[in-house]
């Protein structure tokens, strides 16, 4: 896979294109990118403040050790969609000892289809999205097929993130990653083949004469 991308913003998965070579042909154009890390967001900045970072008591009878406090943050649900991927994350914020803390949980990962694709480029980063699984049940949906079903905001939709200095590396491989992208890419230079004979046609190509062979058949 080749990426285009300017020198000096790469990310974590791009070394691979040095191992596994570049294909000319699978072209990744990341020169428009979002350094995920730099976002004045509250699941990426550890900057302090009151109001998107909570430190609320639990109570004392849902403590596991009642003799210490224990607080209760604020949780972001998002999602990374890389080629034919879902990557579910939930991201705690809270406060300990004054410290702004961000704590992330890869929660679930789905196989997906083209159909299904919320975004726009190949890889895509979204702060928050609206899914069937809080409300599925009442439909009568499983749990997994509640995850089948994502809408998403253009406000809340990051186009080409650069994941390096986020915890994600941490969660997903290079490899996973970069594999992802390599797929779905190739795959969008496939040719789509439609037939379009009728039935007749079809079956003439198949040796069928038209002429003689319905006067064969006993």
């Amino acid at each position: 896979m080749k990426i285009l991308t300017p020198r000096n913003n790469k990310d974590y998965y791009d070394y691979l294109t040095g191992i596994y070579g570049i294909d000319e042909k699978v072209v990744f154009d990341r020169r428009q990118f979002t350094i995920l890390s730099r976002l004045d967001h509250p699941i990426f900045s550890y900057q302090k403040s009151d109001k998107d970072t909570p430190k609320i008591e639990v109570p004392i009878w849902m403590r596991k050790d009642k003799r210490i406090p224990e607080y209760k943050g604020k949780i972001f649900e998002c999602l990374l969609e890389v080629g034919l991927k879902w990557f579910f994350f939930e991201v705690e914020r809270y406060l300990e000892n004054d410290t702004v803390c961000l704590d992330w949980i890869l929660v679930k990962t789905i196989e997906i289809s083209k159909r299904q694709r919320v975004g726009s480029s190949p890889i895509s980063f979204f702060s928050s999205y609206d899914s069937y699984g809080y409300y599925g049940w009442n439909i009568g949906l499983t749990k997994d097929e509640r995850y089948h079903k994502i809408e998403v905001k253009d406000d809340d939709t990051i186009s080409n993130p650069i994941l390096t200095g986020t915890t994600i590396p941490s969660m997903i491989p290079a490899e996973e990653i970069y594999n992802l992208l390599c797929a779905y890419i190739s795959s969008l230079n496939e040719v789509e083949i439609v037939d379009t004979r009728t039935d007749i046609q079809k079956a003439e190509s198949a040796g069928f004469d038209r002429k003689t062979s319905f006067r064969n058949i006993k």
